[in-house]
């Protein structure tokens, strides 16, 4: 008996030799955690109070540490955009954009983008194609009803009008939640195009969401792909292309992704998100807001007739616009116009109505702006022309007002004005029959001829 209670004895002390150490560690491990999350708090407390005596904060506004990314998230989840500031209390100026709406104080493209944004989208390379395949920008559908142009797979989806007055427009909605929250929901749908999708292609489109936390995503995969669409509108197969509360890239087949992993960036709320995919063969490369975030020598990307497009949203609305699928890409500018004379181009992008360039037309313009440099004696006649979309009388001054306006952007970057013309054709020079919005969107063109 008394060999029995020794040896449990010793066996007790035997173990508690290792234990303690280890909670002694685990106590150890867990102060250092405390005074390493007190430290942060003090951190960014002190910035907090260094803002309020360093600049002039409007009166119940929520400010924050640009380390302390609950108290940003939780103020957008409340329909607030803080004020972020750095650890000394100065605003730090390239956080992210605002949740829900513009300053005042920062001017905007039409885009929903700010002047400021301009240097981002300044060294974009992105040409669409030329040879449109696909186009909807949703304005022929009536409010309420889903678009006839698409093939309906599942999900709550409508055309709603988004904004007021003269910047209001039909935009496809997912979901029905507001900005204040709702039932959500995924939808999804399928594009089928006129022909395969050629070996050389380019897609465009919009997005905006009313997520404050930025929580919607959207895959777009062909109809090659593994499987067939998941009624759900969920689990898109490989390979696809993805835009999500934290990246935007190519999911590559065998499950990897080729993307830039930007933090909490996502899909814009109150703002619209451009996205634009070219592929030349197997080479793919993708941009989200003027920026590149994918760049694939070989990405195999089924061709096919079909598109599946899938959105996912958390309580709010996804909307989607100007969705383009187009034939070409990249080409030489110089070639054509040498053999032809002038060479014409869709994209060229302006604000619906007006002579206001969008950002994403910068790929084309610094595609023109690197000709004019490379071959000082060329000298060009800039065109507008329109689509038969309202009356001579507003068109025809519109294509002359848009020409100067691409004039205006290549003098700006250095080109002399004595090396362009500009003219306005209005819609009495179409390519095409205006009888689809493809050829209309093949008619909406900025031409660009030699002169002797």
């Amino acid at each position: 008996m008394k060999n029995r209670i020794l040896t449990r004895l010793f066996c007790f002390l035997l173990l508690a030799a290792f234990v303690v150490p280890t909670a002694e560690a685990q106590l150890g491990s867990r102060i250092k955690d405390r005074i390493k999350r007190n430290t942060e708090r003090r951190i960014e407390n002190g910035a907090v109070r260094a803002a309020d005596q360093a600049i002039d904060v409007v009166e119940d506004a929520i400010v924050c540490s640009v380390t302390d990314e609950r108290c940003i998230e939780e103020a957008r989840a409340q329909g607030q955009e803080p004020t972020i500031v750095d650890a000394q209390g100065e605003p730090v100026a390239d956080a992210s954009p605002p949740a829900t709406a513009t300053p005042a104080s920062t001017s905007t493209n039409g885009n929903g983008s700010s002047a400021q944004d301009d240097d981002v989208w300044a060294n974009y390379d992105f040409v669409p194609g030329d040879t449109v395949l696909y186009f909807h920008d949703f304005e022929g559908t009536r409010t309420g009803n889903f678009p006839s142009r698409l093939d309906y797979i599942a999900g709550n989806l409508d055309v709603v009008r988004l904004g007021s007055g003269e910047e209001a427009n039909k935009v496809l909605r997912i979901g029905e939640g507001t900005s204040e929250g709702g039932p959500g929901g995924n939808g999804c749908f399928t594009v089928s195009l006129p022909k395969t999708l050629p070996d050389r292609f380019t897609l465009e489109f919009r997005l905006q969401t009313t997520d404050p936390l930025r929580r919607a995503e959207i895959q777009i995969f062909s109809d090659g792909s593994d499987d067939s669409p998941d009624t759900r509108c969920n689990y898109p197969p490989n390979p696809h292309i993805f835009v999500n509360q934290h990246e935007q890239g190519l999911q590559l087949p065998g499950g990897y992704g080729a993307g830039k992993a930007a933090g909490n960036v996502g899909i814009e709320t109150g703002n619209w998100m451009s996205v634009a995919l070219g592929c030349d063969g197997e080479y793919c490369k993708m941009y989200a807001d003027g920026v590149r975030v994918a760049n694939v020598p070989r990405y195999e990307f089924p061709r096919a007739e079909k598109l599946h497009v899938f959105m996912n949203v958390y309580r709010y609305s996804l909307y989607l616009d100007d969705l383009r699928i187009a034939e070409g890409g990249v080409r030489s500018l110089y070639d054509d116009l040498v053999s032809n004379g002038f060479f014409a181009t869709t994209g060229i992008l302006f604000d619906t109505g007006s002579a206001t360039l969008r950002p994403e037309s910068n790929g084309v313009l610094n595609e023109v702006l690197i000709l004019l440099e490379d071959h000082g004696d060329v000298r060009l006649r800039v065109e507008g022309h329109t689509d038969n979309t309202g009356s001579d009388q507003v068109n025809l001054p519109l294509s002359e007002a848009r020409a100067e306006a691409v004039k205006t952007w290549l003098t700006d970057h250095g080109v002399s004005a004595s090396r362009l013309e500009t003219a306005g054709f209005g819609s009495t020079r179409p390519v095409v029959e205006n009888d689809t919005p493809e050829n209309r969107q093949q008619n909406r063109r900025s031409e660009f001829h030699l002169l002797d």
